[in-house]
Order: structure tokens, then C-alpha cells, then sequence
């Protein structure tokens, strides 16, 4: 050691940190734990529309064959209307000729049938009624079951067979008949046509499947 008193004595050689620790960050930005929830809620699908409403598609406009639908019910409205009155009008006659003791009377065209008879033809009546009440449903529902259409076929076949057998046996004009008539033929033709759609189609998708 020097006894020069200016001269500075050696300073120690500072520690440095070791290699791998890093300094802690004191302003770092803290992580984002609260992110907004995703959107769960989507738009309901459009379901079918209510009996006798035509659904409408996403842009508006209606979906294709709800107007044939309509029209398809509309062409029974005549024949609903004749058969339920004139149903309801033979068995109140009837019903009424038996309460008086009456044996036979008068429903036109000169015959004389019993009381009885009126009722029953006044019954097959409001059967077509409900026939034509069932088809038309069926028709603004858009149901496309045979298991729904099959019934009301056998039922309309019968009621246009019987009516067919009756104008011939009692000499019935074939305009006559085409204008009393032709709701239970026109049911019965929609009831097929629809039998064998369905028909159609599930045995295409039983061949098309693997």
C-alpha cells in the first residue's frame, strides 16, 4: 500500500445479478380475466304455423303449396254446407214423421219411404259431412300420414260407392248426382292421391338407405 494520501484504494467489484433472474415487472398490464359471454341465445327456428295460417319464410314470402292447400279445402265448402243441412234437415223429418205415427212420407221425386229410412239416409249424410269436415283439415294442416289419409279413403270410397249404387237403382240424372255427389268422389280422389305419395316416398327412402 502507497502512503501517497491521494492515492484512491481499489473498489471492491460490484456483484452483478445472476444470469436467469429478471428483474419483476412492476407495471405490467394485467391479464383479461372477465370476458364478455358469448351470445347463447340464438333466434328461435320458424316452427309451423298455426291451423289454417300459412307459414312464411325468413324473407316473407309464403311457403310454396299453401295456397293449393287452401284451395284444396275451399273446393269441399259446398258440399260441407249440403250435407250437413240436408243431413241434419232428414233426420229432424224423420224423427219428427215417427213421433206422429206416420208409416211413410214423401221426400220428392214421388217416393214414399218409412220414417226410418229418412233418418238413416239423414245419417249417411252427416257422415259425408264429417268426411268432408275431416279432409279439409287434413288439407290446411298439411298432413302427409297415410295412417291419416288411409281411413278417410275406405270411408269416402264407401259413401261414393253407395251413392253411385243409389242413383242407378232409383233412375238419379248423372248431372243430378255430379252436383249432389261429386265432394264425396273429389274427397275420395285427394284421400288416394295423398296414400300414394306417401306410399312412394318411404319405399325411396327404404331403398335409398345403406
Amino acid at each position: 500500500m502507497s502512503d501517497d494520501p491521494h492515492s484512491e484504494e481499489p473498489r471492491p467489484a460490484e456483484q452483478s445479478e445472476p444470469a436467469g433472474e429478471a428483474a419483476p415487472a412492476t407495471d405490467a398490464v394485467p391479464a383479461i380475466e372477465d370476458a364478455p359471454p358469448a351470445i347463447e341465445d340464438a333466434p328461435p327456428a320458424i316452427e309451423d304455423a298455426p291451423p289454417g295460417v300459412s307459414a312464411e319464410a325468413p324473407d316473407g314470402s309464403p311457403r310454396s303449396g299453401g295456397g293449393l292447400r287452401l284451395l284444396g279445402a275451399a273446393l269441399t265448402l259446398p258440399w260441407l254446407i249440403l250435407y250437413g243441412t240436408t243431413g241434419a234437415w232428414a233426420i229432424t223429418r224423420g224423427a219428427k214423421a215417427a213421433a206422429e205415427g206416420l208409416k211413410q212420407l214423401d221426400v220428392g221425386y214421388s217416393r214414399f219411404v218409412t220414417p226410418a229410412q229418412v233418418v238413416f239416409f239423414g245419417a249417411l249424410l252427416l257422415t259425408a259431412f264429417a268426411v268432408m269436415m275431416v279432409c279439409a283439415l287434413l288439407l290446411l294442416y298439411g298432413r302427409r300420414s297415410a295412417m291419416v289419409w288411409l281411413p278417410l279413403l275406405l270411408v269416402a270410397a264407401g259413401l261414393t260407392a253407395g251413392s253411385i249404387w243409389a242413383s242407378v237403382r232409383g233412375d238419379l240424372h248423372p248431372i243430378l248426382w255430379v252436383s249432389l255427389f261429386f265432394g264425396l268422389a273429389y274427397v275420395t280422389v285427394v284421400a288416394l292421391v295423398r296414400v300414394l305419395k306417401v306410399t312412394r316416398a318411404e319405399r325411396r327412402g327404404t331403398i335409398g338407405a345403406p
